[in-house]
């Protein structure tokens, strides 16, 4: 098994065991159940496919059939993926899609048992070459097997140029890669057939033709794969900046924090905030919270502008409302929200802490309760 198998059978065993977690616990419907078909089929052709595996199978089943099943499961593969990514209003649309895909593809079945079955003992698990690839059966197999490849992988081609208009940004990248990996499969496919034509008819040898079909599909496979991991990966590194930017912003909102802490102490919230297994989100947000109720019991002490000013006058004023409250045990006035938030999200609630912690950062020689 070279290189490309065993990658492409670890990446695909991992993504069945992730669908078939998905599946038992939601009840989904006939794209979810062709995603994972289309999966698990590609996950075992390569494994049928290995000469190892393969000759320990035709030995306990019949010589032929380890091919016959592997490409049986290409064209299910296949098949599926044209189900998925079909696009249809409806659940019933796609139902009746999978039930036109079903005709093609028993169609193909039928004829690889058929055309194996007539090719000679001793050529069912040869590799194909100009020779070998001029034994009519043999020559057939390989032809149905491209034939419908040519014919579902341009049939996913075209459902996904079509939920492109549907998306947006990375999602659009993601429809594109497994397009035009889809579309170089097919189109190495399609190779792979003439070269068998040319070469039953006598024509030509056409050697190269044969290699470059399978780098083609090579390619082709790559990309495709790269379309389906783009949005994960995407995923994984959005949230590891987000989860940066959150452990940034929770140390510099430190400073403003302890001074007003160190006020009202019993404000802070219980629970561990460092160490392994913290989410930090939670953590920056808790601290957001604690520092929103602190500001909030000195408000009657800050004037309507607080804020707005320089550093230095607004780091003054807020020690000054420190000092106030703390002489008059409590607030001696009605509260209300001291610099409101710019925006609906944490990040917006944070922002204008941040600044105000920032300028006491800056100040701290007349920090008393740091």
């Amino acid at each position: 098994m070279n290189v490309l198998n065993v990658v492409g059978v670890g990446f695909f065993t991992l993504v069945l065991c992730w669908r078939i977690h998905r599946l038992v616990r939601a009840r989904e419907g006939v794209q979810a159940v062709a995603m994972t078909v289309a999966i698990g089929s590609l996950t075992l052709a390569p494994l049928l496919l290995n000469r190892t595996f393969s000759r320990l199978f035709d030995r306990i089943v019949v010589i032929g059939s380890s091919r016959v099943l592997g490409y049986a499961l290409i064209v299910l593969g296949v098949a599926a993926l044209a189900v998925t990514f079909f696009y249809g209003p409806t659940e019933s649309s796609r139902q009746r899609r999978a039930g036109i895909e079903a005709v093609p593809l028993v169609v193909a079945v039928i004829g690889l048992s058929v055309a194996m079955t007539v090719t000679p003992s001793e050529l069912r698990t040869a590799a194909l070459n100009p020779l070998t690839v001029r034994e009519v059966g043999l020559a057939v197999f390989f032809v149905v097997a491209g034939a419908y490849l040519v014919y579902g992988l341009a049939d996913c081609v075209f459902s996904l140029t079509q939920l492109m208009p549907f998306a947006r940004g990375y999602l659009t990248r993601s429809l594109r890669f497994m397009a035009v990996g889809l579309s170089f499969a097919a189109i190495g496919s399609l190779l792979q057939v003439g070269f068998i034509v040319v070469n039953m008819t006598r024509l030509a040898a056409l050697p190269p033709v044969l290699t470059t079909s399978r780098w083609v599909m090579g390619i082709g496979a790559l990309l495709f794969i790269i379309g389906i991991c783009y949005p994960g990966v995407r995923g994984i590194i959005v949230a590891e900046r987000y989860r940066h930017r959150h452990r940034r912003d929770y140390r510099r909102l430190g400073p403003l924090w302890r001074e007003l802490t160190g006020v009202l102490p019993g404000i802070v919230l219980p629970g561990r905030r460092h160490g392994r297994g913290t989410d930090i989100h939670i953590a920056y947000q808790r601290r957001v919270v604690e520092i929103r109720d602190v500001l909030v019991q000195l408000s009657p002490y800050l004037r309507d502008d607080f804020g707005h000013r320089d550093g230095e006058a607004n780091v003054a004023e807020l020690r000054a409302a420190i000092a106030k409250y703390q002489a008059a045990d409590g607030a001696s006035a009605e509260t209300r929200i001291v610099l409101p938030a710019t925006g609906p999200t944490v990040d917006d609630d944070a922002a204008p802490l941040l600044i105000l912690s920032d300028q006491v950062r800056a100040e701290p020689v007349h920090s008393s309760h740091e």
